[in-house]
């Protein structure tokens, strides 16, 4: 097993600053998981906002200064699914959902390099 975890290529991964370099947080959240590649990054948060607010709250903050939020999305599921581009910087995806059989919400976050 050491032997086989040896092995493995390790991937690089993305830097948090070279692909959400603005990071908009979600209110009164944590991180429940990271993932990603040398180009993009996704960050799951959890937060104890309802939906409805978080939508709310990232509308507002992708909607002004150096943000520009492009698409507005309410899926199929009820989730609702953001895009913002930034003058100075990478794109980001945001993506609210309720959280299943529990109170709150998650938050997916997605950031790529810029070309």
């Amino acid at each position: 097993l050491l032997l086989t975890l040896a092995c493995q290529e390790q991937r690089p991964e993305a830097r948090l600053s070279d692909v959400m370099p603005t990071i908009p947080l979600p209110p009164a959240a944590e991180v429940i998981s990271r993932e990603g590649g040398e180009d993009a990054l996704k960050i799951r948060f959890r937060s104890a906002s309802s939906p409805d607010a978080i939508a709310t709250y990232y509308r507002e903050v992708l909607s002004k200064g150096s943000w520009q939020l492009v698409s507005d999305t309410k899926l199929e599921d009820g989730s609702v699914a953001l895009y913002a581009e930034h003058s100075k910087g990478p794109p980001l995806w945001v993506t609210i959902q309720k959280a299943d059989g529990a109170s709150g919400t998650f938050v997916d976050l997605a950031g790529a390099k810029a070309k």
